[in-house]
């Protein structure tokens, strides 16, 4: 005998349905305090709160907010409405043409003004003097304790000044390294991003190597210089000569084009000796034109040495280590090696420098997969050691979120917005520049229409 089927249907996907189109549910929108309201004009609908909430609630002390919470009150405070597009995509509205993420030029001046009124106040943590009578137990404390001041130096500096820094390094582990670097090298090597050297170069580092001894010296590298022209090079070296810094231009990747060059030369002649007669039975002639190319990578190197002179000169990886060994002491005796320190940001290209300069010596170097946890000592040669100390970010002022993600402090996965940088990139590279390069045509809005005619990230 079959079963009775149920006068009523049940299942997953009807109560789903219920739920979502069931009864009821006119009434519950009929009890929320948002009335929709059509704009004539445009045809538009967007959503008015017409409740007013009770005096108890705006009473309320709100002393921390979400990221929500805080864009929704601000919103609301400013007046801002909330045009419904589709389906439940959201547009802000804004009556004015200018990115609210960006400063203005007055504003861009005004915090300028604070950067060098505070500058000095961006220093690196000092080691706590010590001897040989200092035990482990007491350096530890007094190494704590003076960086946890110095934090809290920082923190006050940034909230009481309402200045915006960049993310410094934070592990007392990491800037231990930096002052064993500092405390055994003789010269400390700062190396910089070419794209803009002043935001990766600490000031107060030069001062600190200075105070530990004042026979150490300081050395600005600014890597990456293949990306600057010799108009842009020559400008950066009449500002760091007028500002009185020890400064040299290099290119890890030239010099590492220049090793895989010299490599490849190497590998020919050695196949050349082992079949030395297969050319002659064939009646051919060698051809012998490595120099040549290697010669034309050199003009290419030290570009604009003719045309100006050595100070906008990019070095090789032989004119570098010349460098250094100039930088030795002068009561160093015989058997004393130059110890020269690399300090850097990380993806400045320190790691690409020291690659650059241990491929052009062939030395043997065993392999650290992983980010350099600890400073390492490499044996250039029999009168140069390099200590690499692990990438390290001072601390430094910026101007917005938008300068952070375009100099890459910032990670792009990590940016959720985007008009600020595009905006930003938009403002410093002309617009037929970035039309060739992507092949794109960059639509304005011209000043007839109430627009600038200039690109914006709209």
């Amino acid at each position: 005998m079959p079963l009775a089927k149920s006068k009523k249907s049940v299942g997953l996907g009807n109560a789903l349905m219920n739920d979502r189109f069931g009864k009821g549910k006119g009434s519950d929108r009929k009890k929320t305090s948002a009335i929709t309201r059509t704009n004539h004009a445009t045809g538009e609908q967007y959503l008015v709160n017409e409740k007013q909430d009770a005096s108890w609630v705006k009473m309320r002390s709100v002393t921390q907010q979400g990221a929500l919470d805080e864009f929704l009150a601000t919103a609301e405070l400013a007046g801002t409405d909330f045009t419904a597009e589709k389906m439940n995509n959201v547009k802000i509205i804004h009556n004015d043409h200018r990115n609210i993420y960006l400063l203005s030029a007055h504003e861009e001046r005004s915090v300028l003004g604070k950067h060098r009124m505070h500058k000095a106040r961006l220093t690196v943590p000092r080691r706590p003097e010590w001897d040989a009578s200092t035990t482990p137990r007491e350096l530890d404390v007094r190494e704590r304790e003076s960086f946890l001041n110095w934090r809290r130096g920082l923190a006050e500096l940034q909230e009481n000044n309402d200045l915006l820094m960049t993310p410094f390094e934070r592990n007392i582990e990491v800037w231990r390294q930096l002052w064993r670097v500092i405390e055994r090298s003789d010269l400390v090597v700062q190396i910089v991003d070419a794209r803009n050297p002043l935001l990766f170069r600490s000031d107060d580092l030069e001062t600190y190597v200075k105070a530990v001894d004042p026979k150490k010296e300081n050395l600005l590298l600014i890597n990456k210089a293949d990306m600057m022209t010799l108009r842009q090079r020559k400008a950066w070296a009449k500002y760091l000569k007028q500002a009185g810094i020890a400064y040299k231009f290099f290119s890890a990747q030239i010099a590492k084009e220049l090793n895989e060059l010299r490599d490849q030369e190497d590998e020919d002649e050695d196949e050349d000796d082992a079949q030395p007669s297969s050319s002659v039975r064939a009646g051919k002639q060698p051809v012998a034109d490595a120099s040549s190319s290697e010669e034309g990578n050199k003009n290419a190197n030290s570009e604009g040495a003719a045309e100006g002179d050595e100070d906008t000169q990019i070095l090789t990886v032989e004119e570098l280590e010349d460098i250094f060994l100039q930088h030795a002491p002068e009561d160093a005796g015989a058997d004393h090696k130059l110890q020269v320190g690399l300090v850097g940001y990380p993806n400045v290209g320190k790691s690409s420098t020291i690659n650059a300069l241990i491929g052009a010596k062939k030395v043997s170097v065993s392999s650290t997969p992983g980010k350099t946890k600890h400073f390492q000592t490499i044996h250039l040669s029999d009168r140069v050691i390099l200590c690499d100390c692990p990438g390290l970010v001072f601390p430094n002022f910026a101007f917005t979120k938008a300068d952070l993600v375009c100099n890459g402090v910032l990670p792009i996965d990590q940016m959720r917005e985007a008009t600020g940088p595009v905006g930003l990139v938009t403002q410093r590279i002309p617009q037929r520049f970035i039309e060739a390069i992507y092949g794109i045509h960059i639509k304005t809005r011209a000043l007839e229409e109430g627009g600038t005619g200039i690109p914006t990230a709209r």
